[in-house]
């Protein structure tokens, strides 16, 4: 981490977010490039006391890579290198869409934070599928993020995604494709592709919408939607809506630290609704072992980000697990209960 954030980070940040975020997945196409610095980093980790279950896939770290970096599925070779539980992909829309206008991306380094307003650009599902189709073997777990504008898009990317990946992620609606003040009917939509993808529950995981988690009664309802349906899993985090005249259109989601204590709560609370009938994966502004510990205390199985991505590298799941490692001879914590 010590190399870049000393030197890479700041030449990287000297250019745009959004140019940086393009060179990156340039770079991350050098696949044997990869391999050769995760063995000399020893980027990943198998110790048993990592080991975890979530959306019914056995992972070897609670760690992983949330859905926006890789949304056409095109690197999961080299990200598999990098030390990570496992990856979510996507979202993975119907048809190719050009997303919203330039700058997509804005950052906050002082508070390692950064704000976007994607619009979810994709190649579209024909592309995505055919791309996981010729991924490479033995690779971390793949989890693949579903987008789309009606529950029946919702429910037929389900079925066409779910034999090439590990298990899918149901993602309602991206909010930076709502207009302003915008809502939309998160459960009758989730209830519409439930009905749709019967029988294929233990493979499917789901978003709770950002809008969702700021309303209770709405978010106990969404929760027990899920956990009567017997899905495998639900993201939560702490995600928000913010104007930023930098971005191409006007507003966008905050994301990293700035979200964190908002992500938490959003966690503790559907730990609360959920009462231990669906696991829960965390998300919000995580970038170190001890924000994985809370995350875990309030009640998430495992984690997934993206903002310590940007700010810390490519090491950042190895020295999180290294983290959770020590903390596990340091802390009153088992770890069986990291296990849970």
């Amino acid at each position: 981490m010590a190399f870049y954030t000393s030197a890479l980070r700041p030449a990287l940040f000297l250019l745009s977010a959004d140019s940086s975020h393009a060179l990156a997945h340039r770079a991350l196409r050098w696949t044997t490039l990869w391999q050769i610095l995760a063995d000399l980093q020893r980027l990943s980790m198998d110790d048993q006391r990592l080991h975890v279950t979530y959306g019914g896939v056995e992972l070897k770290n609670p760690v992983g890579l949330a859905a926006g970096f890789d949304k056409d599925c095109e690197l999961i070779d080299a990200l598999s290198l990098l030390g990570f539980g496992f990856l979510c992909v996507g979202s993975i829309m119907p048809a190719p869409r050009i997303g919203n206008p330039y700058p997509r991306i804005v950052r906050y380094e002082e508070s390692a934070s950064i704000a976007d307003s994607m619009g979810v650009p994709s190649k579209g599902r024909a592309y995505a599928v055919e791309r996981l189709r010729h991924r490479g073997s033995g690779g971390v777990p793949v989890f693949a993020n579903i987008g789309g504008f009606s529950s029946d898009e919702i429910a037929t990317g389900v079925l066409d995604v779910l034999p090439h990946v590990n298990a899918v992620e149901i993602s309602l609606m991206c909010p930076n494709v709502l207009k302003e003040g915008e809502r939309f009917d998160a459960i009758a939509m989730l209830r519409g592709v439930l009905s749709q993808i019967a029988g294929r529950e233990r493979f499917v995981t789901v978003r709770v919408p950002n809008d969702t988690t700021t309303d209770h009664g709405e978010f106990a309802e969404f929760v027990e939607c899920c956990a009567e349906a017997s899905v495998s899993g639900l993201k939560v985090g702490g995600g928000r809506p913010i104007a930023e005249a930098k971005l191409g259109s006007g507003r966008g989601t905050l994301h990293g630290r700035n979200i964190f204590e908002r992500a938490l709560e959003n966690v503790a609370r559907a730990a609360e609704y959920a009462r231990g009938r669906v696991p829960i994966k965390g998300n919000g502004g995580i970038s170190s072992a001890s924000d994985v510990m809370a995350m875990r205390r309030a009640g998430a199985v495992c984690v997934d980000l993206y903002s310590a991505f940007i700010y810390q590298g490519w090491t950042i799941a190895r020295d999180i697990n290294a983290g959770l490692l020590a903390d596990m001879t340091t802390l009153p914590i088992s770890a069986s209960a990291l296990r849970a």
